[in-house]
């Protein structure tokens, strides 16, 4: 009894930095789009709770495995809790690089305006919500639609990454602006990443299959 208490305890921490994770994002597209310096050094600031939950809720994870030695599930979701906090923890860091690329942008005119960019933070937001609730209520379909989307964010990642080669080509003046604005695309594509490994840890959770890389050997074994 006082395990599942523990565990649900364990559970509204890691939503609540969920939370603090797309609250993160929202923000980083925010002050890129906005120009907003001060939005940006509220991200960076805010990266500390963050990291903070990540160290609480993995504390809690091991004191559970020593105290009460958990099987079968609840052995995997504890286990998996402990992994998916480490990905939350990069995403809000991922969060807080694009927001130190905004503050560099900030002092020029806008190269162009960030509409597919605007779409991929729009997107892991959504695929970090979808991630974290599939994990928690063994939705595994959630979680394979989750792992199907980072495909169209990886697409919109190519996509922008041919678009700003032809602002250097037009003008080479535009190449400081470019790989600023390339690596915060790079960010929101690493944040997918992460949302799909929580929805591959949601996945194991709820079945015991590990499909970690399995799409990406189906891929490669297309002829």
């Amino acid at each position: 009894m006082r395990l599942f208490q523990e565990l649900e305890e364990t559970k509204e921490l890691v939503v609540k930095m969920a939370k603090l994770v797309q609250q993160a994002i929202d923000r980083a597209i925010q002050s890129l789009n906005n120009q907003d310096i001060e939005m940006a050094e509220l991200i960076i600031k805010g990266d500390d709770e963050i990291d903070s939950l990540e160290v609480e809720i993995e504390r809690r994870c091991i004191r559970m495995i020593a105290l009460y030695q958990p099987e079968a599930g609840d052995l995997r979701l504890i286990m998996g809790i402990y992994k998916i906090v480490s990905d939350l923890e990069r995403m809000g860091d991922e969060a807080e690089n694009v927001a130190e690329r905004s503050l560099m942008l900030a002092t020029e005119p806008p190269l162009k305006p960030y509409v597919n960019l605007t779409l991929m933070a729009e997107m892991v937001k959504e695929m970090v919500n979808d991630s974290v609730i599939s994990f928690l209520q063994n939705d595994t379909m959630l979680a394979q639609k989750v792992i199907n989307k980072d495909t169209m964010v990886d697409e919109l990642y190519h996509q922008l990454e041919r678009e700003l080669i032809t602002y250097v080509m037009e003008d080479p003046k535009n190449i400081k602006k470019v790989i600023h604005l390339s690596f915060v695309a790079r960010h929101f594509e690493r944040m997918a990443d992460h949302a799909e490994n929580i929805s591959e840890v949601a996945i194991y959770s709820a079945e015991g299959e590990i499909v970690k890389h399995k799409h990406n050997q189906e891929e490669e074994e297309k002829p």
